[in-house]
C-alpha cells in the first residue's frame, strides 16, 4: 500500500507543482473591415467616403468599370465615412469583449481585414482593455485588398504567407494562408490563418488550399499547431478539401465539443435558409501533447442575442417567403447597425 501511494504521488507531483496557464483563441470573419484610406495598387475604392470618391477621378473610373449592377451602385453610393467605420469597429469590439464559455481571447485571427492600420485602430481605440500588444498581417495579392490578420497578447516570433496557385481552375488571385508563430508562456504555438476561396469558385480550388495547409502544417515543429479561419467548405464539396487533406491529420474541435454541449449554435454562417460551419478551429494531431490540453467544453460559437436578428427572405427559385429567426445580424453600411455575416468561434487550451 505504501509503495502504491509513493508511485501515485510521483505521477501527480508534476501537475501539482506546475499551475496551468490558459490560452484562448478566436477566429472571426468580420466581413469587409476596410479603413477609408486608399491603398495604392488595391481596388478598395468602394470603401471610401463619398466626399473622397467624388473628388477622385480614379475612384469614379473604377466604379464605372464594375459590371455587376449591385456592386457598381454600391461603389457610387456607399459613404464609408469615419462615423460609419467607427460604428463597425465598436460593434465588433462588443462581440469580442463579451465571451460566454471562455475568457476574452488571447489571440484573434481575423478574416476580411484590409491592413495593419485598421487592426491597430480596432486594438488601440476599442480593445485597449483586452491587452493586445502584437499584430501580425502580411499583405497578400487579393485585388480588393482583404487579408488575414492576427492580434495577440503574446509575442510574435515569426510570420509568413503561403500563396495558393489556383491554376488551371481560376485565373483570379486568391487569399494566401498566414502562418504566425507565437511564444505562449515559453511554448511555441503556430497558427495558420485561413480564408479559402469562396463557393463562387469550383471545389477544386479549396482542395488546392487544403493541400498547401497540410504540407506546411506537417513541416511545423511547434508544440501546438492550429489551423483556424473561414474554410468556405460545404458538406457537398467534391472534391472535399477538408475530408481529404485536413481531417486525417487535424482534429475538428467542434465535432467533439458538440458531443459535450448540445446547445451550440447550429453553425457559424447562414445563407438562404441553411446553416453551415464555415469557420473552424483545427488542432494538429500529435502523439505527444507536450502538456497542452484542449478544453472541448469551452468551445463556443458566439451567438449572443444582440448579435442576431430575424430575417424575412424570398426563395429566388420558388418565390416562397420565409422568416428565419436568430441569424447573424450583418453590418448595415448605411445605418451602422449590426456586426458581420459570420459568427466567431473560440476555444481555450490549458498549458502546463
Amino acid at each position: 500500500m505504501k509503495n502504491i501511494l509513493i508511485i501515485s504521488l510521483l505521477i501527480v507531483a508534476p501537475l501539482l507543482g506546475h499551475a496551468s496557464q490558459n490560452f484562448t483563441i478566436m477566429t472571426y470573419n468580420v466581413e469587409n473591415l476596410f479603413d477609408n484610406v486608399h491603398d495604392k495598387g488595391k481596388n478598395d475604392w468602394t470603401w471610401l467616403s463619398l466626399e473622397t470618391k467624388e473628388n477622385t477621378p480614379e475612384a469614379l473610373k473604377y466604379c464605372r468599370s464594375i459590371e455587376q449592377s449591385h456592386y457598381r451602385r454600391e461603389c457610387f453610393e456607399l459613404d464609408w465615412n469615419d462615423e460609419i467605420l467607427n460604428k463597425k469597429l465598436k460593434s465588433l469590439s462588443e462581440v469580442i469583449l463579451t465571451p460566454k464559455n471562455t475568457r476574452v481571447p488571447d489571440v484573434i485571427v481575423f478574416e476580411e481585414v484590409e491592413n495593419k492600420r485598421i487592426l491597430k485602430i480596432l486594438v488601440d481605440k476599442y480593445l485597449a482593455k483586452a491587452g493586445f500588444k502584437y499584430i501580425s498581417l502580411l499583405e497578400g495579392a487579393d485585388t480588393r485588398g482583404i487579408d488575414i490578420g492576427v492580434v495577440s497578447r503574446f509575442p510574435v516570433k515569426s510570420e509568413k504567407i503561403h500563396q495558393i496557385n489556383l491554376a488551371p481552375h481560376s485565373s483570379r488571385t486568391t487569399r494566401p494562408i498566414l502562418e504566425t508563430v507565437l511564444n505562449v508562456y515559453g511554448r511555441e504555438i503556430t497558427v495558420f490563418g485561413n480564408h479559402w476561396p469562396s463557393q463562387g469558385n469550383v471545389d477544386a480550388t479549396r482542395l488546392k488550399a487544403s493541400s498547401i495547409l497540410k504540407q506546411k502544417a506537417l513541416a511545423s515543429k511547434s508544440d501546438l499547431v492550429l489551423a483556424v479561419g473561414d474554410f468556405n467548405t460545404l458538406p457537398d464539396d467534391k472534391p472535399h478539401g477538408i475530408n481529404i487533406n485536413i481531417l486525417p491529420i487535424f482534429e475538428d474541435v467542434e465535432v467533439k465539443a458538440r458531443q459535450i454541449n448540445k446547445d451550440l449554435a447550429p453553425g457559424t454562417h447562414w445563407y438562404r435558409g441553411h446553416w453551415d460551419s464555415l469557420d473552424k478551429i483545427f488542432v494538429l494531431k500529435r502523439k505527444n501533447s507536450k502538456g497542452i490540453f484542449t478544453e472541448y467544453s469551452s468551445f463556443e460559437i458566439l451567438n449572443h442575442s444582440f448579435m442576431l436578428r430575424d430575417l424575412i427572405w424570398t426563395d429566388f427559385d420558388t418565390g416562397t417567403t420565409y422568416t428565419d429567426k436568430n441569424i447573424p445580424h450583418r453590418f448595415n453600411k448605411i445605418t451602422g447597425e449590426g456586426f458581420s455575416d459570420h459568427l466567431p468561434v473560440s476555444i481555450n487550451f490549458k498549458i502546463y
